[in-house]
């Protein structure tokens, strides 16, 4: 199972919703998919879904699936690391409704560059995303994972978030 999240934020994340659920009419991946939809408006045809689930069932589900799609929140990267899990990252963007500003794509390139996971901005990259991040762990990217690093890098890009938004 391919499992995937679209966040619990009450912006809709119709772009990747709609291209799972074209992958999964036409058994693109191999494997169904099963999607937390979130506050999406597009409600699959062929995919399996749950609007939300509790954090057990999101951590649960990461756990079992093959594969883990997200959008390139904190919350649920860090968790799929955590999970032993190498995601695939598609960040919102504002351009299409899907978030207020363009924090996740720093957020995604940087785990990429880690090879913490693999990063999509165009929903034709998803099998080859897909495939890419099947059976790897978070470590196994060229770049090892170094956490200090990685927490560094986290500490700097927060605090600059917070001092863009006067907080």
């Amino acid at each position: 199972m391919i499992f995937v999240i679209l966040g619990m934020d009450v912006y809709p994340f119709d772009r990747l919703a709609q291209a799972v659920d074209e992958l999964e009419r036409d058994k693109t991946c191999g494997e169904d998919f099963f999607l937390q939809l979130g506050a999406s408006k597009y409600e699959p045809q062929h995919a399996r879904y749950e609007r939300f689930l509790s954090f057990g069932d999101v951590v649960e589900n990461i756990h079992r699936a093959s594969v883990v799609i997200t959008h390139a929140g904190a919350g649920s990267t860090l968790v799929c690391l955590q999970q032993g899990k190498h995601p695939v990252l598609v960040p919102r963007l504002p351009k299409f409704g899907e978030i207020v500003d363009e924090h996740q794509l720093p957020f995604a390139r940087k785990f990429g560059e880690l090879g913490l996971a693999t990063t999509v901005h165009e929903m034709s990259e998803l099998p080859a995303a897909i495939s890419a991040a099947r059976g790897r762990s978070p470590g196994s990217g060229s770049a090892g994972g170094d956490a200090r690093e990685l927490v560094g890098w986290l500490e700097g890009f927060w605090n600059g978030l917070c001092a863009k938004r006067g907080g």
